[in-house]
């Protein structure tokens, strides 16, 4: 999947390699949802959401004895990583509600995360 490129500067050849692929971009309940394929094993989501962008990602490795991934193989970890985008929104949104303890858990994360930026 990754295409190599020579581009010529100067005298120098640089070889160039496109190492992250978009797979899909597209809106679910107004919002857009950004699916990238990286290094061609592991699969992104990219949700922004109220200024702040949320991802996951899943690493798939090829079958033993194989060096890449098929179609069918990333077509389905496509749409994996899609349905977590999906459930993602949907709780953002607030149409998923969660446990006690699950709330709990998540409370505790949050308050020990630590902002990249301050304003």
């Amino acid at each position: 999947m990754a295409k190599k490129k020579t581009k010529k500067s100067k005298g120098l050849k640089l070889k160039t390699v496109a190492r992250i692929e978009m797979l899909k971009v597209m809106p679910y309940k107004g919002i857009m949802i950004y699916l990238r394929l990286i290094d061609e094993e592991i699969f992104e989501y990219l949700v922004p959401f109220k200024g702040e962008v949320y991802s996951a990602y899943l690493v798939i490795k090829p079958s033993k004895g194989k060096k890449k991934l098929s179609k069918d193989q990333i077509a389905e970890a496509g749409s994996l990583i899609f349905q977590s985008a999906v459930v993602t929104v949907d709780y953002l949104l607030g149409n998923i509600k969660v446990g006690k303890k699950t709330k709990g858990m998540v409370d505790v994360f949050e308050k020990s995360k630590k902002p990249v930026y301050k304003n």
